[in-house]
């Protein structure tokens, strides 16, 4: 072994990193203050002069923007220190092109001497030829911790956990479980609002204009009065104000619904930490993992809306049924139209398919905006009138039990199969026994056994259809009495609004205008919003 003699006097600096990960895996013996003392330690055994610590605790070894080691460079450059020490090579860095960089090419251009003391290296020494594999190593070794930190969130986010580093505006972390979300009521009625508005048929634009008018506190401005001073620039220059992309946001977010949504972006490469956004097919979706602030149907409704084209209202005419007016041949939402007579203005609805594609949709499907009106006042009027008859509640809105099977008839039936599947085991135990006895032969026993498990089968497919058929009329019976409370809260109504009709209906079907024996006729199918 040989050294490079010289009679520089040394002023070290001594340089400390430790990531999260690192402190998670190795405990106290990477812990900063192990570094300080080691390196200290060795200093004084050297008789080297300590400049100064430099340390980053809480950075990744891929990542050399690191407020003490830029301190550190500076100090190189300003000629202030002419040695640097660390633990091991891994303290300075791990991406291994970066890492060589500095301990091939920069000390060497600065003339400083770098040591690392674990890893016996010494740049004016000659026999550090294994420093660039232990440079490759810990390279690999942080590539292999980034995959098995992405494994563990995949795998929480499968679980349905909360692993955000930000709670969703309206709910925070649970004080006894940081991953579970648990509603923030005070931010939650601002979110209830905001879908309230919605639903009546503001557009997110309209919705930000009112709550900058009524002074709402913004979500940034409400966190930071939280705590979180990540979000102090939104107290300057007049930042509590709404703007739509944040209301649409808030509309689109699942989790109001109490679903959990994750998985939303993740990182292209282990070095670069650049986060890419996932479309939402790739998501990972857990539904029902905390409280809802937002009906679900409520919620659907809005996703159909927020999607729908926001236009100005014609001539001071809000579009009320915007949004659910289909045709019933083509299956396309129909467009507003507008025609001016004798200086009044005439609205209607009509399919544009009809118009640039007739082969599609043959024939024209219009009705006038007065008809239309008229019609499902009406029809919300006498479904008002009904809701506490059950027969003409059902006949109103067309509800139809499973394969018209009723309630009790599936559970003796279900009854029954079980009954008989019980007995079944008890017979193959039986046949087992007398086999075993040599009461019977095998082709007796295999004949036999083939017959029951056949017939096992038969029975689990029937046990399952029947159980689905059970749980869909479970299903509609909740929703039918969750849709006569809607109901119920639209007694004695005189004028259609559209959070009326938000509420009730999912769509309005227009059928063509016909002539039926001398007579105009024109179907209006109105599909409730009962999800049975």
């Amino acid at each position: 072994m040989t050294h490079r003699i010289d009679n520089k006097i040394y002023k070290a600096a001594l340089y400390c990193r430790l990531s999260k990960d690192d402190d998670d895996r190795n405990g106290d013996s990477s812990s900063i203050q192990t570094q300080k003392s080691l390196l200290e330690r060795f200093c004084r055994g050297n008789g080297y002069l300590i400049h100064d610590f430099y340390v980053d605790d809480g950075y990744s070894g891929l990542n050399f923007d690191r407020p003490d080691f830029q301190r550190l460079l500076t100090d190189i450059d300003n000629g202030t220190v002419n040695m640097v020490i660390t633990k091991d090579l891994s303290r300075l860095g791990r991406d291994y092109i970066q890492t060589g960089y500095y301990t091939e090419i920069y000390f060497a251009k600065k003339r400083v001497r770098y040591i690392a003391v674990n890893d016996a290296f010494d740049s004016n020494r000659d026999d550090n030829d294994i420093a660039p594999f232990r440079h490759i190593l810990n390279d690999m070794y942080a590539k292999d911790l980034s995959r098995k930190v992405k494994s563990a969130k995949r795998q929480r986010a499968l679980n349905g956990l909360f692993i955000s580093s930000q709670a969703p505006f309206g709910y925070m972390p649970c004080p006894d479980n940081r991953n579970l979300l648990i509603v923030d009521e005070p931010a939650a009625e601002i979110v209830r609002r905001i879908f309230a508005l919605s639903l009546s048929g503001y557009s997110a634009k309209k919705i930000a204009e009112i709550l900058t008018a009524e002074g709402v506190i913004t979500p940034g401005v409400y966190k930071y009065q939280q705590g979180d001073t990540r979000f102090v620039r939104y107290l300057k220059d007049g930042k509590n104000r709404w703007c739509y992309e944040t209301v649409q946001t808030i509309l689109k977010d699942r989790v109001y619904v109490g679903d959990m949504v994750n998985h939303k972006a993740e990182v292209a490469n282990y070095k670069t930490k650049q986060r890419v956004m996932l479309p939402q097919n790739e998501r990972i979706v857990v539904e029902n993992t905390h409280q809802a602030i937002i009906d679900r149907g409520d919620w659907l409704t809005v996703q159909q809306l927020v999607h729908a084209r926001h236009k100005a209202p014609h001539h001071n005419f809000e579009n009320i049924f915007r949004g659910m007016v289909f045709c019933a041949d083509c299956g396309s939402r129909l467009c507003m139209g507008t025609k001016q007579r004798n200086g009044k203005y005439y609205h209607h609805y009509r399919c544009n398919n009809h118009y640039l594609n007739p082969d599609k949709c043959p024939k024209p499907h219009q009705i006038s905006y007065t008809v239309l009106y008229q019609n499902i006042l009406e029809r919300i009027q006498q479904l008002t009138k009904a809701v506490e008859n059950d027969e003409e509640f059902y006949a109103l809105v067309q509800i139809k039990t499973a394969d018209n099977l009723p309630p009790d008839s599936a559970l003796k039936e279900r009854y029954s199969i079980e009954k008989r599947m019980a007995e079944l085991s008890g017979k193959v135990r039986k046949l087992f026994d007398s086999h075993a006895d040599g009461v019977i032969d095998d082709r007796n026993y295999e004949m036999l056994m083939k017959d029951i498990h056949a017939e096992q089968e038969n029975l689990e497919q029937k046990l399952s259809a029947l159980q689905s058929k059970i749980s869909q009329q479970h299903n509609t019976e909740i929703s039918i009495e969750q849709f006569r409370e809607t109901v119920r809260e639209c007694l004695n109504v005189t004028e259609l609004t559209p959070y009326i009709l938000n509420k009730l209906i999912a769509k309005i079907e227009i059928g063509c205008l016909e002539t039926v024996d001398g007579q105009k006729q024109q179907v209006v199918s109105v599909w409730w919003k009962i999800t049975c």
